[in-house]
């Protein structure tokens, strides 16, 4: 495949306001020469966590070198290998998650050691694999690596109607636990399509009148929510608080831990390849799907992140960019 000099990208200018974010003509990313791959991009996956890398959330875990170029979760074509690299063609269709620290997939080609991408699931589109890697694979390692669900147990997911609590109920009901999720009314019907046994209309009251009854909590909002969580947890059981700079939760964990008999966990972001290859045969079971939302083209970007900013998503969002 003849390559371009130039690609179009997305480039975090500044933090701040998605108004930050400007289309430029880069050039090609390089790819080292033994063990990367270089990847067109035909989709990438739209993350909270790259709202929060925009603001300047996160400048002390991750110091962008601005401009950047974002985009954790990729999918895309192999255009190009180093020479060590045996497990991959040109050609093939693959998806991951790409270093944060490294120019990502909000571009028209992207670079990555190959260790960190795989075969996409043969029944997945490029958005439908754009939309997996990070929200995923945070709904997996949170509840199968780090809280251990057993099959029977009860699960609470919060903001289930969301990319994590998309893929957190399904992971959930694939390994035998009865899920409750909070939603609002109008992504009723999504929950339930994703396979929750109960819906809770956060509007219509206060979830902490379900009681002690879950073994799990998965809890990606906090503040408020995140405290009332440990009401709901049995003696024993365990919070799963998706990374981010909650002072009050921080502040108040080991008080509520002791009172509660329950032990948290930090679901944190990092780059875990091989959750992938564990979900694959999940989806092409049909146990998992793909919960694609709004969808974008990169000439979007700040209006993709606008929505970002403004919460309350209905499954996954995606940036197209090929085509």
């Amino acid at each position: 495949m003849s390559l371009p000099e130039t690609m179009r990208a997305a480039r975090l200018t500044g933090y701040g306001p998605p108004e930050m974010l400007e289309l430029a003509d880069v050039p090609l990313p390089e790819i080292a020469p033994h063990n990367e791959v270089l990847i067109k991009v035909e989709a990438a996956g739209l993350n909270p966590f790259e709202a929060k890398l925009r603001r300047g959330w996160l400048a002390g875990l991750f110091p962008l070198a601005l401009p950047h170029i974002l985009g954790c979760d990729v999918a895309g074509t192999i255009v190009a290998k180093g020479f060590d690299v045996s497990e991959f063609e040109i050609g093939d269709r693959v998806y991951g998650l790409i270093d944060v620290m490294r120019p990502g997939a909000y571009a028209g080609f992207v670079a990555s050691p190959s260790y960190l991408v795989r075969h996409m699931p043969a029944n997945l589109g490029f958005a439908e694999a754009a939309a997996v890697p990070m929200a995923a694979c945070t709904a997996w390692h949170g509840l199968i690596n780090l809280a251990g669900l057993k099959a029977g147990q009860r699960v609470l997911i919060q903001a289930g109607a969301g990319g994590v609590g998309s893929f957190a109920i399904q992971i959930a009901k694939a390994h035998g636990a009865h899920v409750t999720t909070t939603a609002s009314a109008a992504s009723e019907a999504h929950v339930r399509a994703m396979g929750a046994d109960e819906v809770f209309d956060y509007a219509a009251g206060d979830f902490r009148s379900l009681g002690r009854q879950f073994d799990v909590v998965l809890d990606v909002i906090g503040r408020e929510t995140g405290q009332g969580c440990y009401d709901v947890i049995k003696s024993g059981g365990t919070l799963l608080v998706v990374l981010r700079g909650d002072d009050v939760e921080i502040m108040n964990r080991e008080a509520n831990m002791a009172k509660h008999g329950v032990t948290t966990k930090i679901v944190a972001f990092s780059a875990q390849p091989q959750i992938l290859d564990l979900m694959r045969p999940l989806f092409e079971s049909g146990q998992l799907r793909s919960p694609v939302g709004r969808r974008f083209k990169l000439d979007e970007i700040v209006a993709a992140h606008a929505a970002l900013d403004a919460g309350h998503a209905r499954g996954k969002m995606v940036l197209e960019i090929g085509g």
